[in-house]
């Protein structure tokens, strides 16, 4: 990797690039653009497993593809859906809801798929790289122009017409091959990092499972009945005044939609440029803080990693009273057992509510505390490793994102 000082640069519509870089629509750059459908019957005919899946846009992130509540469809609905098959390196970019523009490439093991309607394909043709395409769509100021230019009425879409004139730079086959594999190789390194994460949860979530909930009618001596109160204290996000947003801030405000189901989203929306004096120290976040949805798909819980984030309303800090019940804190809340109590006493008609003061009300069991430190000697180091392997996304991530529009540019050559 280099910076060509006798690289000579002119001026389009998307900046300056190399002069030798061609600038075309996307549609000069694909043999496919196209969304999909949803199969007759809705989601109601959707089952957990078949041969055939059925991508979604709760499915697509920059980062990863989120295999949980992948959709399976069979074998004559994806005969239907025929003219939306996926196939491999194919691009998927969501077009419509709070998930537009996030965009990534069909993992090889999903298939045979198909897409629905919110999710368009890209299939790029022999001038255009795919993890170029990719890449490049994930620069921060195509996220802004595409969420700027939304042609939605009710909710926030694009249209086709609107993809296939994407502009995009397009530099010689092998460079754009060359940019590919140094953004590949961070995001591999990502990607084997939260694989990794994932298989602790499943480790701790079991061992939790196994201690905590399969326990049976009888409790054993020294536990009780009591409520989340007892062991964690449930403390709501801070209701920022948007007057005093700062797009170019250095603090970021995290909202339900960093909360995904198991992992955090570090891309925030709004920022500040400094903290309100009455902010509460538990919405200053830090490396390892737990954080649970309160409205919207309620009930789901991350950690938070990276620096400068402010919990914004809507959003809880679950904070341990024990410090070393943090493990203990976090696989509570990923229990699927729990995470339906929480759905069940949420309230709402357009969009679900969960209280944090009902949450901390909430009847648990209160295990004895020999059983709680013996719990906390095993699961605290998983709980850890999972903190460490999250600031290491995020300090690859950083690395990523700062080269990221150096190289799609033309500022770094390689």
């Amino acid at each position: 990797m280099s910076i060509k000082k006798t690289t000579k640069f002119k001026e389009t519509d998307i900046g300056p690039i190399p002069e030798e870089w061609e600038l075309l629509p996307l549609k000069k750059l694909t043999t496919k653009i196209g969304s999909g459908a949803t199969p007759r019957g809705g989601n109601d005919t959707y089952s957990t497993d078949g041969k055939y899946r059925l991508i979604r846009s709760q499915n697509i992130f920059d980062d990863h593809f989120e295999y949980s509540g992948l959709a399976h469809i069979n074998e004559e609905q994806a005969t239907e859906l025929s003219n939306v098959e996926v196939k491999e390196n194919d691009v998927l970019l969501n077009i419509t809801g709070a998930s537009l523009g996030r965009v990534n490439i069909v993992p090889v093991d999903v298939l045979p798929a198909r897409v629905n309607q919110h999710v368009a394909i890209l299939r790029t043709n022999e001038k255009l790289n795919y993890i170029f395409l990719k890449n490049y769509l994930c620069l921060q100021k195509v996220k802004s122009y595409i969420l700027g230019h939304n042609a939605g009425a009710t909710r926030e879409a694009i249209t086709k017409g609107m993809v296939e004139n994407f502009i995009i730079p397009v530099p010689d086959i092998n460079e754009q091959k060359k940019i590919a594999e140094i953004l590949s190789s961070i995001n591999d390194k990502i990607e084997l990092s939260r694989k990794i994460s994932v298989n602790l949860e499943k480790l701790a979530g079991a061992i939790f499972k196994k201690w905590f909930v399969n326990v049976g009618d009888d409790l054993p001596k020294g536990w009780k009945i009591g409520r989340v109160s007892d062991l964690i204290r449930v403390e709501s996000g801070f209701p920022f005044n948007s007057g005093m947003f700062d797009c170019d801030g250095d603090y970021k405000l995290v909202t339900i939609k960093n909360v995904q189901d198991g992992f955090f989203v570090p891309e925030c929306t709004d920022s500040l440029s400094k903290i309100p004096p009455k902010v509460p120290p538990h919405c200053k976040l830090k490396n390892g803080d737990i954080l649970l949805s309160l409205t919207g798909n309620v009930g789901r819980v991350c950690l938070i990693y990276g620096e400068n984030y402010l919990l914004n309303q809507r959003v809880a800090n679950l904070v341990p009273i024990n410090e070393n019940n943090r493990a203990f804190t976090y696989f509570l809340f990923r229990q699927k057992e729990f995470q339906n109590i929480l759905m069940s006493i949420s309230r709402g008609t357009a969009q679900q509510n969960l209280s944090p003061i009902e949450t901390k009300s909430l009847e648990i069991v209160i295990p004895s505390q020999e059983a709680l430190d013996s719990f906390a000697d095993v699961a605290n180091p998983i709980f850890q490793k999972l903190v460490e392997n999250n600031k290491e996304i995020g300090i690859l991530s950083a690395t990523r994102d700062t080269l990221l529009p150096r190289l799609m540019s033309g500022k770094i050559r390689v």
